[in-house]
């Protein structure tokens, strides 16, 4: 009788200590179990937010092989500024004039608005063009209903509308 109430007592006295440690290696487990899916999602998404990295010159991988380089040139005339300083005012605007991608025209009123890409544009407007790493502003200078007149500092193209 008196060992049944010893181990009793035993038992009473460790209870807190087993359930201590009971308790403590789960927690511990979950914790662990949080810090290596925290480094995994941190792992998989490492540098999702950084700038990615072009290529030096960028063209439409769909034009035509004419299209290509400018002016059946090499490519590094457009990275030379000496050698794209050369151009008149004219050359340039004829050599960024593929580069506009006109996707149609409405008019309302009277007042013809042309589309390139998703933007309507105005009389008056101006777009943005890359040519080479420079951005070059072309004002959209007149529409009709049948073509549509770029300018350039002094320089003016027209070209047609495509049907």
């Amino acid at each position: 009788m008196m060992l049944r109430s010893v181990i009793f007592a035993l038992l009473l006295l460790c209870l807190p200590v087993l359930r201590a440690a009971g308790t403590a290696s789960p927690a511990a487990s979950e914790t662990s179990s949080f810090d290596k899916t925290h480094e995994r999602i941190d792992a998989l998404l490492h540098g999702r937010d950084a700038q990615p990295i072009l290529p030096a010159e960028l063209r439409n991988p769909f034009s035509r092989p004419s299209e290509r380089s400018p002016g059946g040139g090499d490519a590094s005339a457009m990275g030379d500024p000496s050698k794209r300083a050369a151009l008149t005012d004219q050359e340039l605007l004829e050599r960024l004039a593929p580069a506009v991608q006109v996707r149609g025209i409405v008019e309302s009123g009277g007042h013809p608005t042309i589309i390139i890409g998703r933007k309507p544009f105005d009389e008056g407007d101006t777009l943005s063009l890359l040519y080479g790493v420079i951005t070059v502003e072309v004002k959209i200078k007149h529409i009709t209903s049948d073509t549509f007149t770029l300018g350039y500092k002094d320089a003016e193209l027209t070209l047609r509308l495509p049907r």
